[in-house]
């Protein structure tokens, strides 16, 4: 084999990957849902069990849930999220109770969801290594901070999983033509996150209507995607099996997965399949 490097492209060879996460399972995210779903992006929704139907009593702004009833069809073409039972701050509530908050959350949430919940997003933003713990003793396979990186890498640790920025920000637009109109010579991840009732406390439903229709209309060489599927898909190309002189990669799992090699060769590795890589000049 000659000179070689492999880069990691997202499905149908598309080098960028832009993702949606949503807290608290307001009522607002039914209006959100419909406007994620006529531009096509994808979006994750974490929900607590516990305060599922809650009723808001006054305030600025409603803060009111869906009901338990409206989970599975509200949210049919998306990904639910674990949030804790009761949203408390599971850093603080030592190991039994934050242990019950995410199990028993996560329980009763694929209950009402008919799968195994993959994603998790921290209340509060606050977390500890026992609680990353806990999440794996859970099931799930990644969780998302508060931190906003400004930056399109691919994460580095799935339960620390730090989002680009909030919607409010003020350089969401700049972040969001830096995105599409950047080369890409390695794979990059959008992610944008907030809660649907900021939408209304702040009167600008029109900024998120503004932002997923210009990434819309930019869709071409990006895959639209929930962050579950994003870090399954990750998980899959790092199971990949090399041959000591790089001419065979065995794909052991159901998924199928995409290179760029060297010289710009594409390879697909087709789920559960051997791929003998093409060769190249030194």
């Amino acid at each position: 084999m000659g000179k070689r490097f492999d880069i990691l492209m997202f499905p149908d060879f598309k080098a960028k990957a832009f993702t949606l996460s949503y807290d608290d399972g307001v009522v607002q995210d039914k209006r959100l849902v419909k406007i994620f779903d006529e531009a096509g992006v994808k979006c994750t929704f974490n929900l607590g069990y516990g305060v599922l139907g809650y009723k808001s009593q006054g305030g600025p702004f409603d803060i009111s849930k869906v009901e338990k009833e409206e989970v599975a069809e509200l949210y049919k073409n998306h990904e639910v999220g674990g949030h804790g039972l009761y949203h408390s701050v599971l850093d603080t509530l030592g190991e039994p109770y934050a242990m019950y908050e995410i199990v028993e959350d996560k329980a009763q949430l694929e209950k009402l969801c008919g799968k195994p919940l993959r994603m998790f997003a921290y209340p509060f933003g606050l977390f500890s290594d026992e609680v990353k713990r806990i999440l794996r003793s859970a099931g799930y396979k990644g969780a998302r901070t508060v931190r906003s990186t400004y930056g399109f890498d691919l994460p580095k640790d799935p339960y620390e999983l730090d989002p680009t920025c909030h919607h409010n920000d003020e350089r969401l637009m700049e972040l969001a033509e830096q995105f599409v109109k950047s080369p890409s010579f390695k794979p990059q991840l959008f992610y944008v996150w907030g809660h649907a009732y900021e939408f209304d406390k702040d009167d600008n439903w029109d900024r998120i209507e503004k932002f997923v229709a210009y990434m819309a209309e930019n869709k071409e060489g990006i895959w639209f995607a929930t962050n579950g599927q994003i870090l399954a898909y990750l998980e899959a190309y790092k199971m990949l099996e090399y041959s000591v002189d790089g001419s065979l990669i065995y794909n052991p799992t159901a998924t199928d997965i995409y290179l760029l090699t060297a010289f710009g060769n594409r390879e697909l590795l087709k789920a559960g399949t051997l791929t003998r890589i093409k060769e190249t000049p030194l």
